[in-house]
């Protein structure tokens, strides 16, 4: 087993077992910001007053096939376009590669997008607008629904697809670079063509996630500095293989 296996398949299992509890740690702290209700801000009224901030014209042009390819991808994005990146990274024998689009995603973003969802409670775009729920969502209280609805700014389904588009664009191979530019693309539109997020939520998520990928360089780039040598050269030798 060479160098890459050796560090890779450990980081493997690390980030299967995050990946894997943490939806339930997801919900369990959206349950509890529910039942304490106390966010700072209410923005449902303010987001719905500002023009075209609805969406609505992602729907120009809407077809019931169409619906069901943004719901798969919009389903499978948020975890999907990340999983991509890292099992590819494993692949082309990158350490590196794997801990940036690790960290880039849902180890950071996590934990620094909470305090947004503990102070500003905003709710989904159909809820507020009170259309259909185009996902087709069963819900089996009104508690369990209010609480699905409600933290969406930022994005966080764009800022996890669009850091994986920010570092993509590293890439050197070309049809990779293409394919999870468009993909993460998609992810995006889809939280708007399905009515579910605000337009500035979109944009906040986008930011906050150009400034997670830049947090995540600088973590990675102090992390090299300080840890033994003899791990560092281990983490050299499997990042620079990658293409």
């Amino acid at each position: 087993m060479d160098k890459i296996s050796c560090a890779g398949v450990p980081l493997l299992g690390v980030f299967y077992y995050f990946y894997g509890s943490g939806n339930h740690i997801w919900w369990s702290i959206a349950y509890r910001m529910f039942q304490d209700n106390l966010h700072v801000w209410n923005w449902d009224s303010l987001m719905n007053r500002i023009p075209f901030n609805d969406a609505a014209w992602a729907r120009a042009v809407s077809h019931p096939r169409l619906d069901k390819i943004m719901v798969w991808i919009y389903n499978y994005g948020f975890v999907l376009s990340l999983w991509i990146c890292i099992v590819r990274s494993y692949w082309t024998r990158s350490v590196k590669k794997m801990l940036s689009y690790a960290l880039s995603g849902h180890l950071l973003q996590f934990p620094l997008i909470l305090p947004f969802y503990h102070l500003i409670l905003l709710r989904e775009v159909w809820w507020v607008k009170g259309q259909p729920d185009l996902l087709g969502r069963q819900f089996a209280t009104e508690n369990d629904l209010l609480t699905n609805v409600m933290n969406c700014f930022p994005s966080m389904h764009t800022s996890i697809s669009f850091a994986m588009l920010l570092l993509a664009l590293r890439e050197r191979d070309r049809i990779f670079k293409y394919v999870m530019v468009t993909y993460c693309s998609a992810i995006i539109f889809s939280t708007m063509y399905l009515q579910i997020h605000w337009v500035l939520d979109v944009v906040a998520g986008m930011l906050f996630a150009y400034g997670v990928v830049k947090l995540a360089d600088a973590v990675i780039y102090w992390g090299c500095k300080l840890i033994p040598a003899r791990f560092n050269k281990l983490y050299a030798a499997a990042g620079g293989r990658a293409g």
